[in-house]
């Protein structure tokens, strides 16, 4: 009866100190802000019990950043195990800011608000982004738009600064083309008063002239037929047409175009081309290829401004346009 007595006891002893669960948690425990945790990163497996597993965290905000202390229940199915921990929470995804267009063209004089290029301003947590008129320090976005003018044809850049609710900052930019309006100039039409009063002068002088002669050689006629006299030697009016040498002036000669600014020069020749960069067909050839080299890195042209303007011919029309850039900014 005694071992019995013994037995029994042993027994109960032993039901009665069943070994605690063994459980060892990580350190320095950072969870990503608005993401669930990994339980598994709480725990040492390899200097832990077999098949432990966490079951219950408490007191834990994944919303909010900063250091949380936390009540983890731990259980390998038939053991449970509770124990506090230190678990940080940080922010570290900023604002994504897309654009609906990385440049954006207009003409000069056009009304244009740079809120319409935004597509979206997002936190990857918290969800869209309020607009605000002003610098934010947090949770919003705002448009810095530089020296963007309107009004004046070159190549702008405009910043959009975002911050989330933590105060994470992103920042991204578009460019902004604006393109010289096109003016269709009142072209002058050369005036020829001056060459036809000359030719008119030379018409009347040689018409006065022949008159003249022709007075002068009837008389002479009417003269040596009264006189019966032999006209004189180099006398030229006794036929009654007096012949005009040859100028000889040859500059004359090699005018290509009598009515140009500059008549020893054809009439298509382009006279005011100067300082300008490429000459073009047409002006809007002259902006694209403008916006090419601005927006171009290994450009020398780029980020510069530019203006695109006509180049006059020897008869003042049109002939072609050019780029004339501004190196001083």
């Amino acid at each position: 009866m005694k071992k019995l007595r013994y037995l029994f006891i042993l027994c109960v002893f032993c039901i009665g100190c069943t070994p605690e669960l063994d459980v060892t948690i990580n350190d320095n425990i950072v969870i990503e802000y608005g993401h669930a945790i990994h339980k598994n990163v709480l725990i040492d497996a390899k200097k832990s019990n077999k098949n432990v597993s966490v079951s219950k965290i408490e007191d834990l905000d994944i919303n909010k950043i900063g250091r949380q202390e936390v009540k983890v229940t731990f259980t390998d199915g038939s053991r449970t195990l509770e124990k506090q921990m230190v678990i940080d929470v940080e922010d570290t995804a900023y604002p994504i800011i897309k654009f609906k267009k990385k440049v954006v063209t207009l003409n000069a004089g056009e009304k244009y608000d740079v809120r319409n290029n935004i597509k979206t301003v997002k936190d990857p947590v918290d969800g869209d982004l309020a607009y605000s008129d002003k610098k934010t320090e947090k949770n919003g976005y705002y448009i810095d738009s530089g020296k963007l003018n309107t009004k004046k044809a070159g190549t702008y850049e405009v910043m959009v600064f975002a911050k989330d609710v933590n105060g994470n900052e992103a920042k991204e930019s578009f460019k902004v083309v604006v393109k010289k309006k096109k003016v269709v100039r009142p072209v002058s039409e050369p005036t020829n008063n001056g060459v036809s009063n000359s030719n008119t002068s030379n018409v009347s002088g040689q018409s006065n002239n022949n008159n003249t002669n022709i007075t002068n050689n009837t008389n002479k006629s009417n003269e040596s037929n009264s006189t019966n006299k032999a006209p004189a030697k180099n006398d030229t009016s006794s036929s009654g047409n007096k012949t005009d040498k040859p100028s000889g002036n040859k500059k004359d000669d090699g005018k290509l175009c009598p009515l140009g600014k500059d008549p020893y020069k054809p009439c298509n020749a382009i006279l005011n081309y100067k300082g300008g960069y490429g000459v073009y067909p047409t002006i809007e050839a002259a902006m694209d290829d403008g916006e090419r080299l601005a927006l171009d890195r290994k450009s020398p042209y780029w980020m510069k401004g530019f203006t695109a303007g006509p180049l006059f011919n020897n008869i003042n029309h049109v002939q072609a346009y050019t780029i004339f850039w501004d190196m001083e900014h």
